[in-house]
């Protein structure tokens, strides 16, 4: 079973304005008055469009997938394999700017496990209530708080 991730209005604000930023200080010097050479126009597309890039797929691909042994928890480059038996505790967060997290809106998840290096991961699936439910089928032993 797999869920898309959930994005709110505050994340697309982030999102939009992080790219215009990025943006901004990647193609303002083409609108300076002096010409660029080409190894100044190869590095400044060389470090902006990838980084635009990486933004525009994270935000799209991310998915929270319900495997046989555990929840797969992935967005473009990046991911976590959460075993469902590791999970001790999952409790709602509205916190999506720090800690580990793979999610796109202020409504989401901390799931607390023994395998994840820092200790949580905050997502935010879409049809939230369906994914609790799933995950407590899975993950019935652990602790669910102000769900």
């Amino acid at each position: 079973m797999t869920f898309k991730s959930k994005i709110d209005l505050p994340f697309s604000i982030m999102m939009i304005t992080s790219i215009a930023v990025l943006a901004i200080v990647g193609f303002l010097p083409f609108f300076l008055d002096e010409p660029l050479d080409f190894w100044s126009v190869t590095i400044l597309f060389t470090a902006t469009l990838p980084a635009i890039l990486l933004l525009i797929l994270m935000t799209f691909t991310t998915r929270y997938i319900f495997h046989d042994d555990y929840l797969h928890a992935k967005s473009a480059l990046f991911g976590s394999k959460i075993p469902y038996r590791d999970i001790y505790k999952v409790h709602s967060t509205a916190n999506f700017i720090s800690g580990y997290r793979i999610m796109t809106s202020k409504d989401g998840l901390e799931i607390h496990s023994r395998s994840i290096g820092l200790g949580s991961v905050k997502i935010s699936p879409q049809n939230k209530d369906i994914f609790i439910e799933e995950l407590k089928k899975r993950a019935s032993h652990a602790q669910y708080q102000d769900i």
